[in-house]
């Protein structure tokens, strides 16, 4: 038994029979784990168990002195074989680590495959030539000068097309942008939705735009995204030469304040000069840029005529005239109690205003110092949520009031917001004061108007899911 143990061949052949059952053992579990996972590791552990481990065990046993008679051919095929899995397994091992668990976005992540496969194919050549070399004693100084002199001729004859891929490569790796990034490059405006060797696709709102990286590597482009200061819309306006620049300035900026999907910075208009006027509208979303400035031409040619400003020089105005003023003012005046005669002497303090859909005619917060009268349209009346939420309370319609609180000089919760279109016919609070003087009923028709509405408020916030503000329960 001694002399069995004292053999040079007994240690390892204990070692091989004991260790490669329990390897393969823990092997098999581990491949389980991963596949149950659905990592792609899984089938370079499965290589290992099946492949790799036997081969090495054999290895062990035939290195032994005297297991194997002179050098011979077989042990040179088995450690040949033992080397060509070594290096699919590194090979595949490593790309697996480098690009299969990169992180979505990085540029491992889009690095191209054809390149990946290329250079594990490069890898894969020159460890066949090293292993041949160690084990086989060959010459493999040809195979290097092979690879080399192809390589030269592959570059020389494409060099064109590689020149600018390799100039996409360069900008994945520097990534000036990201997923979801805006960028504006030559005229176009877009997000970037993916990132590819060849080409980055831009979605720009009106389709997506693909465009080469090479042409993005050789030229310039700005990304909106990263930007220090939220993206700006600017749109320019002119209005006549006696119109006060500073009153224009102000008008601007609370039109494009009132724009809901605008940033929190603050707008900031400027004069150019000549009656020409700039205002520049931040953005939350540089997507939003289009609509932005459409709502915005839209909201400042109703908000310049409302503050008697001329928007490129037009001073006509055929609804807001005298005679449509007694005709709104007769409309309303059942509302207010009043007979034919007496509103003839409103018009002098009265005025017509007229919105379009999406304006806000009361804001929260503010007192009103005036009372407009629906004559055409409807108007949505609601509270804003602390989550920049908006509950809807109720719709006015025709000869419906908007500012109610005007009369008891109190502040208003609630947002009034036209729903299309809208005329009204606007009193300042002394004019209704003097209403209610010669006509009580009106205020106790005021009060049971309010407190209707503050119950329909109550009503609305409780189905979704909050309370009027104790203290504030005004709405206009």
């Amino acid at each position: 038994m001694s002399d069995i143990v004292s053999q040079p061949w007994f240690w390892p052949a204990v070692i091989v029979s004991v260790g490669l059952p329990l390897m393969l053992i823990g092997l098999t579990e581990f491949h389980n784990a991963l596949a149950r996972r659905g990592s792609r590791a899984a089938p370079i552990v499965l290589m290992v168990r099946n492949y790799l481990v036997p081969v090495a065990g054999i290895l062990v046993l035939i290195s032994q002195p005297g297991a194997w008679e002179g050098e011979g051919t077989w042990p040179r095929v088995i450690w040949t074989i033992f080397g060509l899995l070594v290096i699919v397994v590194t090979i595949n091992a490593l790309n697996h680590l480098i690009f299969h668990r990169a992180e979505k976005g990085s540029w491992r992540d889009r690095f191209p495959t054809i390149f990946s496969d290329l250079i594990r194919f490069v890898f894969i050549v020159l460890g066949i030539a090293a292993v041949f070399w160690w084990v086989w004693d060959a010459d493999v100084a040809g195979v290097f000068a092979a690879l080399g002199i192809t390589s030269i001729v592959v570059g020389l004859a494409l060099q064109n097309a590689v020149g600018s891929i390799v100039s996409g490569l360069f900008l994945i790796f520097e990534s000036p942008f990201d997923l979801g990034d805006w960028i504006e490059t030559g005229g176009t405006r877009g997000q970037v939705v993916e990132v590819n060797w060849r080409a980055v696709h831009l979605d720009t709102g009106n389709g997506i735009v693909v465009m080469p990286t090479a042409e993005l590597a050789g030229g310039s482009f700005v990304n909106l995204t990263r930007s220090s200061e939220a993206y700006a819309a600017v749109h320019t306006a002119t209005f006549g030469s006696d119109d006060p620049p500073g009153r224009v300035r102000e008008l601007l900026v609370a039109v494009a304040r009132d724009l809901p999907i605008v940033a929190s910075a603050e707008p900031r208009a400027s004069t150019v000069g000549g009656g020409t006027f700039s205002v520049a509208i931040p953005l939350r979303n540089p997507g939003d840029h289009d609509a932005v400035l459409d709502a915005f031409a839209t909201r400042l040619w109703y908000a310049a005529r409302r503050a008697d400003l001329h928007l490129d020089g037009d001073t006509s105005d055929d609804w807001r005239t005298p005679a449509q003023l007694q005709d709104s003012l007769r409309q309303i005046a059942p509302a207010l109690s009043l007979k034919a005669g007496e509103t003839d002497a409103l018009a002098a303090h009265a005025r017509l205003e007229r919105y379009c859909a999406g304006e806000s005619i009361l804001r929260p917060g503010m007192v009103p110092t005036e009372t407009r009268f629906i004559l055409a349209g409807s108007v949505m009346l609601g509270i804003p949520t602390d989550d920049d939420g908006f509950v809807q309370v109720t719709v006015l319609g025709v000869h419906d009031a908007v500012g109610l609180t005007a009369l008891s000089r109190t502040q208003t919760i609630s947002r009034a917001v036209a729903m299309s279109e809208v005329d009204v016919v606007v009193l300042p609070v002394s004019v209704l004061d003097e209403i209610v003087r010669m006509h009580p009923v009106v205020a106790r028709e005021i009060v049971r108007e309010s407190e209707n509405r503050v119950r329909l408020a109550q009503t609305a916030l409780q189905s979704a899911g909050g309370v009027l503000p104790h203290g504030r329960r005004v709405l206009g």
